[in-house]
């Protein structure tokens, strides 16, 4: 019998290290599927409620995502879940080729939901496990960072001409499976999977309430402005490379800002890091709906791009520091079920966000968009400043 060795765990930092790389590779998959697909439904001339349907469907898919991964992970493990998860979002995104009818892609896109969630769960459950409490707000704005880079880098390869939409699906295919690489090379250490009936979401939220508010405020205003953003400055009549170049702004100042952000919160009660950052967002999304149309004419460019990048800057920052303040409230044995709990309630802001700012635009007017916006970032402004002062300081242990 061949002799065999034991290689001891991986170190944290190796492990980190690997499933950051294995969300990037996602994220990139994520970044060519996130354009190509409106592209090829747009091209198909589908009817507005299939399309419409196939968006709603991966926002579906990732509410139940939130309900199957936990599920997955008690019975088999973070690696082998994240492993599952990996190819049954890769075999979804061949399916698109193989089923063109767009009816079918509503299924699809439903299956990726569920898979990416599940993906998400594994990897960030793993990252608060690993990152100690006086890092995690770092280790978290790094990992926000590296993803953003890479949806960017998928969303360049659309720009190649040498790329079909057959092969961009194929890649975007790849990538899902090859993100399942990092994750399983490593030998991670032993972690306490959660045992039991899962626990319900609402026991975290009264641990840790201004992380859940942060992270359902984060998406019920950036998948707003991410969403409606490109239509609304194209109602102020703006050429489409402004468009895009004020759009690239709220990314470019949450790349910059996440880490020294996320570095404050280590060494800060996270809850005052929450209040003054969506105070920011407050600030910058009131003034870029007074002066996106001033009495005299539209706003310069150059004035919406700074405001749209002080708004990116913050607002696209929060996500992170919530992740961290909650996972300073529970125990190893908890990060799994905090995760999916976490990405929840993203999720259903996510699902919630467009829908009640183009009511709000319907109701009260084109520039309706930011002050939506405004009122829903200076409501978590004002609670995480009432916890605050009723609850007292609080800061992790290094």
């Amino acid at each position: 019998m061949p002799h065999t060795t034991h290689r001891p765990p991986a170190s944290p930092l190796t492990v980190l290290a690997a499933l950051i790389l294995g969300v990037c590779v996602i994220q990139v998959a994520n970044g060519i599927l996130q354009i190509l697909l409106p592209l090829r439904l747009a091209e198909a001339a589908a009817p507005p409620l299939v399309v419409g349907a196939v968006a709603s469907a991966y926002s579906v898919g990732f509410v139940l995502g939130c309900w199957a991964a936990p599920w997955m992970i008690r019975r088999v493990g973070g690696v082998w879940s994240f492993a599952a998860f990996g190819l049954l979002a890769a075999a979804a995104t061949l399916l698109l080729n193989l089923l063109p009818d767009a009816q079918a892609w509503v299924g699809l896109r439903l299956l990726m939901g569920v898979s990416y969630v599940g993906m998400l769960t594994v990897a960030e459950s793993g990252l608060a496990t690993l990152s100690p409490p006086g890092s995690r707000g770092s280790v978290f704005s790094l990992y926000m960072i590296a993803c953003k880079v890479a949806v960017i880098g998928g969303q360049m390869l659309l720009a190649s001409p040498n790329l079909s939409a057959l092969w961009l699906t194929v890649l975007a295919a790849g990538c899902y499976g090859l993100s399942l690489v990092p994750v399983a090379v490593i030998r991670p250490p032993a972690s306490a999977a959660p045992k039991g009936p899962a626990p319900s979401p609402w026991q975290y939220v009264r641990r840790a309430p201004v992380a859940f508010a942060g992270c359902l405020t984060v998406g019920l205003c950036n998948t707003a402005v991410t969403g409606i953003g490109p239509a609304w400055l194209a109602g102020l009549a703006l050429p489409a490379a402004g468009v895009a170049l004020i759009m690239s702004g709220i990314q470019v100042g949450s790349v910059v800002l996440q880490w020294p952000i996320g570095r404050v919160s280590d060494r800060h009660d996270r809850r005052l890091v929450i209040f003054a950052v969506s105070a920011v967002a407050t600030l910058a999304a009131f003034l870029i709906a007074a002066f996106a149309n001033p009495p005299g004419g539209a706003a310069p460019q150059t004035v919406l791009l700074g405001l749209f990048t002080l708004w990116g800057s913050a607002a696209l920052s929060l996500y992170a520091i919530c992740v961290a303040h909650a996972n300073d409230h529970v125990t190893v044995e908890e990060t799994v079920p905090l995760a999916s709990a976490l990405l929840l309630a993203w999720a259903l802001g996510a699902a919630l966000g467009p829908l009640l700012a183009t009511a709000a635009m319907e109701w009260f007017g084109h520039d309706a968009l930011f002050v939506y916006v405004g009122v829903v970032s200076g409501g978590l402004t004002l609670f995480a400043g009432l916890r605050r002062l009723i609850s007292g300081p609080f800061r992790a242990e290094p």
